[in-house]
């Protein structure tokens, strides 16, 4: 696992998807109580009137429709990028529904304690936002209030700096705190992902990775147009009789790192079990999967290592049914392959022709 100071975590944009997936559901109840409770302030409105306070009906009721727009995003979207402003973007809504809505009244002197209020709600939205967009977009609370004194001339305007301006910073420093700590739980997220998900000799994938990279509980892989290879060293019984066991290792090693540099950043690199490798190649079919296999053995022919040169086989297969059935196939391909010679790739429905003419001759 790669290990960075904490400033670097801060810059690292899966921190702070993690950060936000963490405290998604909070975030989203958040939102959903100060859309549904600044709806109540029409209450205190009739209660300023002395009567129905019908011209601020529409202000305090506006927001209900971006509500419904909100959550439909927040079920499809989880992106971080994309939410976070969102969020905030809805509670600067509410703000500016309040002010719309002091414009009508009677008396202004009671809007310092909802504003204060807003306060509160950006401490939950700041749980799960990079501090540095928290401090930016909870500032522009003061700002709303300081653009809209010209339209409703608050009657103790300020008093809401003084009081809005502390608590600013209070809130903000309380959200720095708490991103510093948050750091602490990521790396244990971390730590327990590599543990679980990662080979801990090669830094490839375990094979419990491709349960975790299926659909939820389906053997299907999500995208459809895929390939699978499978590949295992020649003879590596005799690099560990030869040169002893840890030799082997290392030789693992640099397979695996030249796997890795090999695919892309949508492929998986997974150890199957002892020499075996499994790779997982998206937007590949079949043909553009034995061409990858084929380079890839290559290279792995032609380049030094520390130990000996070495060789691999390996069979593919595309992607259909399910991924167990096309690692068995491409499994099938392998066993042909090493039948045949070794060093060597062979394709799934290139073994079965071949078979088949084999048979009927």
């Amino acid at each position: 696992m790669q290990v960075l100071h904490k400033s670097e975590w801060k810059r690292d944009n899966t921190f702070y998807q993690s950060k936000y997936d963490y405290y998604k559901e909070m975030n989203t109840l958040v939102v959903i109580i100060s859309v549904i409770a600044s709806n109540f302030y029409w209450i205190s409105d009739c209660q300023l009137f002395g009567r129905i306070a019908y011209e601020t009906i529409l202000p305090r009721f506006f927001m209900l429709l971006p509500l419904a727009m909100y959550l439909m995003l927040a079920k499809k979207v989880t992106s971080y990028k994309l939410m976070v402003p969102l969020s905030y973007l809805m509670l600067h809504g509410i703000m500016w529904c309040t002010i719309w809505a002091i414009y009508f009244l009677p008396i202004k002197q009671h809007a310092n304690e909802g504003f204060i209020i807003m306060h509160f709600m950006f401490i939950a939205c700041g749980f799960c936002a990079p501090i540095r967009k928290s401090i930016f977009y909870h500032t522009l609370l003061l700002f709303d209030i300081i653009v809209s004194y010209p339209i409703n001339h608050y009657e103790n305007f300020d008093l809401m700096m003084t009081l809005g301006i502390p608590a600013l910073i209070a809130v903000e420093a309380m959200l720095y705190v708490h991103e510093a700590s948050y750091i602490d739980n990521y790396k244990d997220k971390l730590t327990l992902y590599d543990l679980s998900f990662c080979d801990q000799l090669t830094k490839v994938f375990n094979r419990n990775k491709l349960n975790d990279i299926c659909l939820e509980g389906t053997r299907k892989l999500p995208n459809p147009n895929s390939s699978i290879l499978i590949m295992d060293i020649d003879f590596f019984k005799n690099v560990n009789d030869t040169y002893g066991h840890f030799a082997g290792d290392q030789v693992l090693i640099f397979l695996a790192d030249l796997i890795r540099a090999s695919i892309g950043r949508d492929d998986y690199a997974i150890r199957w079990g002892g020499e075996e490798f499994i790779v997982i190649l998206s937007n590949y079919d079949g043909k553009r999967a034995y061409e990858f296999a084929e380079r890839l053995r290559k290279q792995v022919e032609t380049t030094e290592n520390e130990v000996c040169k070495i060789t691999i086989s390996i069979g593919v297969a595309a992607y259909e049914k399910d991924c167990y059935t096309t690692i068995k196939r491409a499994d099938e391909a392998l066993y042909y392959a090493k039948q045949h010679g070794r060093n060597q790739v062979h394709s799934y429905e290139s073994t079965r022709i071949e078979g088949k003419g084999n048979n009927q001759s």
